[in-house]
């Protein structure tokens, strides 16, 4: 459980314990005292404290000696006060937290329908979670749907945008605002469940990107032409970087570094290249991009064709996808610049 929650939960429990444990307290005090000025017996002093806190007085049995009495002018104001306190404090939390739930979920509500060009993430198991710090660093717009209400409370941070619900389900789909969404990632655990989301998923949004988790390969071919733009065997990639850290290793580790570090002033980006670029019908030696903008152009997408490690002569062209890597302010202004 993380901390926020905790303190929470420490928060709206404050009141209550207080009162239980004063409660508490107040009733030890008035059975002992009641016992010692009426000389009566544990459960009939016990009786007496508990009705003269409730106010209930059935008349069966009151204090008899002024000393009891006025011990009992005492301890009533005394109980009013500490049970109506506890009743308020019981009262409240539970009328708060509801109106809190559904304030939040009015406004998570509203600000899902507003999103655009998001990311819609179906299941928050191990992958998933991968995927949700993944997103949370690059700052990347994105809802989550899991069918565990208390599972997404324990690990996704407060604000974040979430739908408890089947992300089978087509109305869930639609909850998350799809038509609007950029891309969907299927981390569903059963690789039936990620087909069927594919196919859910293309047939509200035909452009939307949607990249599947696979967990045999059998299924990856399945996905692919079910519209999955690109699919992930975990075991796969898991099983190759262990190969290739041992064969490897100063290669895998800058690998490792251009695609996930946490540097932020460094990114890998992808920018494709408008009809207004100035860059376009110029090789990459007379563009001279990595002088002139301070990235470095690693690959290019032209198609169905990726050109890796391009040549000085090679010549951009317009709907080019180019792979850049630098300071993360540079690839900014480059993607702003080349995307207009």
């Amino acid at each position: 459980m993380n901390t926020s929650k905790w303190m929470n939960i420490r928060t709206r429990f404050r009141h209550i314990l207080f009162a239980v444990i004063g409660l508490f307290f107040l009733v030890v005090a008035a059975t002992a005292g009641f016992m010692s000025f009426e000389n009566i017996e544990l459960f009939d002093a016990f009786y007496l404290t508990i009705i003269s806190l409730m106010t209930v007085g059935y008349g069966d049995l009151v204090p008899e000696t002024d000393a009891g009495k006025r011990f009992a002018l005492i301890i009533i104001p005394l109980g009013v006060a500490v049970v109506t306190y506890a009743m308020g404090a019981v009262a409240s939390y539970f009328i708060e937290h509801q109106l809190s739930v559904k304030v939040w979920n009015k406004r998570m509500e509203h600000a899902i329908k507003n999103l655009e060009n998001h990311i819609i993430v179906c299941g928050l198991g191990r992958v998933g979670q991968q995927v949700y710090e993944q997103l949370k660093e690059e700052e990347i717009p994105a809802v989550y749907i899991h069918d565990s209400e208390e599972e997404m409370l324990d690990y996704l941070e407060k604000g974040t945008l979430q739908i408890v619900g089947n992300a089978l389900s087509e109305k869930v789909l639609i909850e998350a605002n799809i038509k609007h969404a950029k891309g969907l990632i299927a981390a569903m655990s059963s690789d039936s469940d990620n087909v069927f989301i594919t196919i859910k998923a293309k047939a509200l949004n035909e452009k939307i990107e949607v990249v599947s988790r696979a967990e045999s390969r059998g299924s990856e071919d399945v996905l692919l032409r079910a519209g999955a733009s690109n699919v992930v065997n975990p075991s796969t990639i898991g099983g190759r970087e262990l190969v290739s850290s041992v064969l490897h290793p100063e290669g895998t580790n800058l690998v490792n570094l251009l695609i996930h570090t946490k540097e932020k002033k460094q990114s890998l980006e992808e920018v494709t290249l408008g009809e207004s670029c100035e860059f376009i019908g110029m090789t990459l030696e007379k563009a001279a991009i990595r002088k002139e903008m301070g990235v470095t152009v690693l690959g290019i997408r032209r198609g169905e064709d990726l050109i890796t490690n391009p040549a000085a002569d090679e010549e951009l062209k317009t709907q080019d996808v180019l792979i850049i890597y630098g300071d993360q302010q540079a690839s900014k202004a480059f993607k702003k610049k080349c995307e207009g």
